[in-house]
């Protein structure tokens, strides 16, 4: 779990704070914005092993991400919920499973991700993501200036 956390905080930009203007999360630092994570920025910056405990807490254990045995599949839903949100990771993750979407990771979702190919499912996730952001894109150009990192950061989990 470690690698995995660490290659999120290097998608995140790492140690340095960043506040752009088109970024609704405001503050950000290891990944872990102001908006959603209001109590890690109360002394005024994020330390790595705060992050680190929000990351396993909030993007990991929280969601039952950590119940997913297939590690490529595991490794994308984690990061598809640091970028977008845990509940939205599984609602898209539902969608292709055709099973009832309400971004809740239970019992149902769980087997239905056990009986389908972890390669098909994996890489149908990574193509969900691409349309997603190209939908968020075209809603709303402000945030054309995160299209070429998003989308990196979402081919990268094609097996």
């Amino acid at each position: 779990m470690s690698d995995l956390i660490d290659n999120i905080i290097k998608r995140e930009g790492g140690d340095k704070v960043t506040n752009k203007p088109n970024d609704r999360g405001g503050r950000t630092q290891y990944g872990i914005s102001e908006k959603a994570n209001p109590e890690a920025w109360a002394d005024g910056i994020v330390t790595n092993e705060e992050a680190r405990a929000i990351f396993e807490q909030k993007y990991i254990k929280t969601p039952g991400f950590d119940k997913i045995k297939d590690p490529a599949l595991f490794a994308q839903l984690v990061d598809f919920g640091v970028n977008s949100g845990p509940s939205l990771a599984i609602q898209k993750l539902q969608a292709i499973l055709h099973v009832k979407i309400d971004g809740v990771l239970g019992p149902k979702t769980l087997v239905a991700i056990e009986l389908e190919n972890p390669i098909y499912l994996n890489n149908k996730l990574a193509v969900a993501r691409v349309q997603m952001i190209g939908r968020i894109v075209q809603k709303n150009p402000s945030q054309l200036e995160y299209l070429s990192g998003w989308l990196n950061r979402a081919l990268e989990f094609l097996v």
